[in-house]
């Protein structure tokens, strides 16, 4: 097989951005209200991410690539060109993967993992008998994840592997990441101050605009990058009662105590708003999925030690399967469940 392609060839096959991929983002963009003379980071990388993949999927013997995500003690696949292994939102735990050994200093190309001595211990040495890997390093020179290929065959002939070529690609791979990870800051910083401008006039949250405005930059990061994100819905359980009793005012002090308590517990990771009426949401950022049930109890108990009563569901996205608002749904679907819960314990 060949595979003498020249770093001028392999820089126009990485970096020719405008594909059908990326079409049909700005497209999608465009409908959102965003300006796609001007696409994001986000959507420069993953368009590259994609084809990277699918290119060695093309060029070498080894079926399945991926471009991961290493956050939260797991890896997470996302952008892949799936055969037998891999599929996009895949989650694996850090320390049991193949890409863990190999960034501890274990072989990045391997033909038969069964007798390698890096890998031949493996539980899944068998099964992924091919493997490739390198690491991709992001703006601050820290381990983003990598672009790493496996298949369930041995290779026979290993000179049908370019080992420079993939490094290349790797390595130009993590130079995108960097600058479109330094663009999408320097973005983010503005449309997150533009959301946060929304706010509600009871409460002083954000309010239903600017979380709509949250959860696009949330989503195109998770889109791109596999960035950890989860979401919170809070329902005060006894606002109408509240109002039918004691009156409108006392039903609006309570939201605004409520508003107040939460405000304190959230953190530089969370996302408050005022959803509605009675209900809260917070988008959390950069907490590993073991870690949410204890992240959001916080807001609870807070509300609690304020003698407010109220009911919270959570759920975790996923890059390519649970979408921003995927979890919301979850999440809102998960606060009605524990209601009864609640009441009967």
């Amino acid at each position: 097989m060949d595979m003498g392609v020249g770093e001028h060839e392999i820089s126009r096959h990485v970096t020719n951005v405008p594909d059908n991929r990326l079409r049909a983002a700005t497209v999608q963009r465009h409908n959102c209200g965003v300006d796609d003379r001007d696409p994001t980071g986000a959507l420069l990388f993953s368009a590259s991410a994609q084809r990277i993949v699918d290119y060695l999927n093309a060029h070498t013997p080894i079926p399945d690539w991926s471009v991961s995500r290493v956050a939260g003690g797991e890896q997470v696949h996302v952008h892949v060109h799936p055969e037998t292994f891999l599929s996009v939102g895949q989650r694996e735990p850090w320390p049991e993967t193949f890409c863990v050994r190999m960034l501890d200093g274990a072989s990045r190309f391997v033909p038969d993992s069964s007798v390698n001595p890096d890998y031949a211990d493996h539980p899944l040495a068998q099964q992924v008998r091919a493997y490739a890997g390198m690491p991709l390093t992001d703006d601050l020179g820290q381990t983003f994840g990598t672009l790493c290929g496996v298949g369930p065959d041995p290779l026979t002939d290993v000179s049908e592997i370019d080992v420079e070529l993939i490094e290349l690609m790797a390595d130009l791979l993590s130079s995108q990441l960097a600058m479109a990870r330094t663009l999408d800051r320097q973005r983010r910083a503005a449309e997150i101050a533009e959301a946060l401008a929304h706010t509600d006039a009871l409460t002083g949250l954000t309010n239903r605009r600017g979380w709509d405005l949250l959860v696009q930059d949330a989503q195109q990061r998770i889109d791109a990058y596999g960035d950890l994100a989860a979401v919170a819905v809070i329902d005060l359980d006894g606002l109408k009662t509240v109002n039918d009793s004691a009156g409108h005012d006392a039903g609006d002090e309570l939201i605004c105590a409520a508003a107040a308590a939460l405000s304190r517990t959230a953190g530089e990771a969370d996302r408050l708003a005022r959803y509605g009426g009675d209900e809260f949401v917070v988008l959390s950022n950069s907490v590993a999925v073991a870690d949410l049930d204890a992240h959001f109890e916080r807001f609870r108990s807070c509300l609690a030690e304020a003698g407010i009563a109220a009911s919270i569901g959570h759920a975790s996205t996923t890059p390519g399967l649970v979408t921003v608002m995927d979890a919301f749904a979850l999440a809102d679907a998960n606060m009605y469940a524990s209601k009864p819960a609640r009441r009967t314990a």
